[in-house]
Order: structure tokens, then sequence, then C-alpha cells
């Protein structure tokens, strides 16, 4: 009986349609801003030096980086070339604390004098952003202010113009195709990209 089981068992493993492919890889982590690390004009992006990681600003060296290992941060954004970008959790002075890895991990990194850091407030307002691709419902939805509970004034698509006008914390204002405007989530309550920024 029990060898019959197991010969059952076996065949419908041996018969079973083709494996189910790996889960989507997860939007990335947004943080409280954006690192441009740029490449010395004189050097290629590969000739740069690694980056030095510590525990806290200065202190307890964890390791380096080469900056090509920074987590992609596509579809959300896209770099210009010669240059790398790091997702930002925290700042003091010259310091940043950045996502370093795909787990989420962080360090901080102290920035040279031709790299830039850009809170989202100042790099998102002005900018063209879009919907990312296969959000759920609620997360598309325009708003009349900055609360999921307000009422809808239309459900956004990809193919929709994103205007970003003002940012508050989680939440722009957008133009909508030079049409529309209200309120949307550029990032979730776990912290990952809604949109992508053009």
């Amino acid at each position: 009986m029990r060898r019959a089981f197991l010969l059952i068992c076996l065949l419908l493993l041996a018969t079973a349609g083709p494996a189910r492919s790996a889960p989507p890889k997860p939007r990335p982590l947004a943080g409280n801003g954006i690192l441009t690390i740029r490449s010395i004009p004189a050097k290629t992006a590969v000739d740069q030096l690694p980056l030095h990681l510590y525990r806290e600003p200065g202190i307890g060296r964890i390791g380096e980086l080469d900056p090509l290992d920074l987590p992609q941060l596509s579809p959300a954004l896209k770099c210009a070339a010669n240059s790398f970008l790091a997702v930002v959790t925290r700042k003091k002075g010259d310091w940043v604390k950045v996502i370093y890895d795909e787990g989420g991990r962080e360090a901080w990194m102290e920035m040279a004098r031709h790299w830039r850091y850009e809170p989202w407030g100042s790099y998102l307002r002005g900018r063209e952003v879009r919907m990312l691709a296969g959000l759920r419902k609620e997360l598309i939805q325009l708003r009349s202010s900055p609360d999921l509970h307000a009422p809808t004034l239309e459900a956004l698509n990809r193919q929709n113009s994103l205007r970003v006008v003002e940012v508050s914390g989680s939440w722009v204002l957008v133009l909508v195709d030079l049409t529309n405007s209200g309120w949307v989530r550029w990032r979730d309550d776990d912290g990952r990209f809604l949109v992508s920024c053009e």
C-alpha cells in the first residue's frame, strides 16, 4: 500500500506541468532621498575606487563595495552614464546611510565632493513620473487630498503622464496629462516605489 502511494506521488511529480517561475523581484526601496555617485571626470566608471562602508559615520569600517554592486533601482529610476544611484535612509553632515544590497542592508558612506544628495521632495518636484505596472487598484487612484480615505477622482495607468507639482511625505500632487490634478502615492507603506521617474 505504501509503495503504491509513493509510486503515485512520483508519477504525479513526473507528469506535473512546468515549474512555476520565481516570484517577481520586489519594487526597489525608496528611503528618504537619492545619492548620485558621479565618476571622476578623468576616470571611467569602472576605474572608480571602491565605496567604503561603515557601521557609524567614520567608525567601524565594515567593508568596501564596487559601485556596480549597488542595488538596481530600475524600473523606478534610471541612471545617467558614468553615474550610480544609491538610496539614502539618513544623512549626517557629509555622511549618508545607504542601502547597499538587495536585502536592504544599510551602511554609512562619506560623500565625495562631486556626488549629489537630494531628498525626495526636491528630487521629485517638477519631474514627470508614471505609475509602475502591476499595482493594486487602491494604489493607482488619483485622490482629492493626500489621504487614502479621500474621494477618488480617477484611476491612473502606466500611460498617464504625471507632472509632480508638490511632495507631501509619501504623496505627490500631480498634473495628469495636463488636464486634471490630484494626489497619488509615490511610495507604499513598506517604503517601496510606486512610480518611475522619467
